[in-house]
């Protein structure tokens, strides 16, 4: 079982914004909308919820933060029946493999072009 934070928030101001995602793998992505507890999020304005992923199955967990200057770092992880099989830093448009089976990377890239997100590197060694 994991424990996982679904954040959609920002500052007042709007300079700085958290967002993480969670979709499942059915022959291909989709994005899982699962009921948790509420708990206090990182900006003022908007929402969150603790989630317990408790079900079978690859998941996808996508985080990402944006600071002052609106440089995005984030952290992706692949959940393979109940356990993090491969974890994932984005920073400065490159991709690094921080653990984990770097065969599930398939997966990422289908959450990349799904979203949208520039890579310009990826460093699975």
């Amino acid at each position: 079982m994991v424990e996982l934070v679904l954040e959609q928030s920002k500052s007042k101001s709007g300079k700085h914004a958290v967002r993480s995602l969670l979709y499942k793998w059915d022959n291909g992505l989709k994005q899982v909308n699962l009921k948790g507890t509420n708990i206090p999020t990182l900006y003022k304005e908007g929402e969150g919820k603790l989630v317990n992923l408790r079900e079978k199955g690859i998941f996808v967990y996508a985080r990402f933060l944006k600071n002052l200057k609106g440089k995005v770092r984030g952290k992706i992880l692949v959940i393979k029946d109940g356990t993090i099989s491969l974890e994932l830093n984005y920073r400065k448009l490159k991709l690094k493999r921080v653990s984990g089976d770097p065969q599930l990377y398939d997966y990422v890239k289908q959450l990349i072009a799904t979203l949208n997100i520039p890579v310009k590197k990826v460093n699975l060694k």
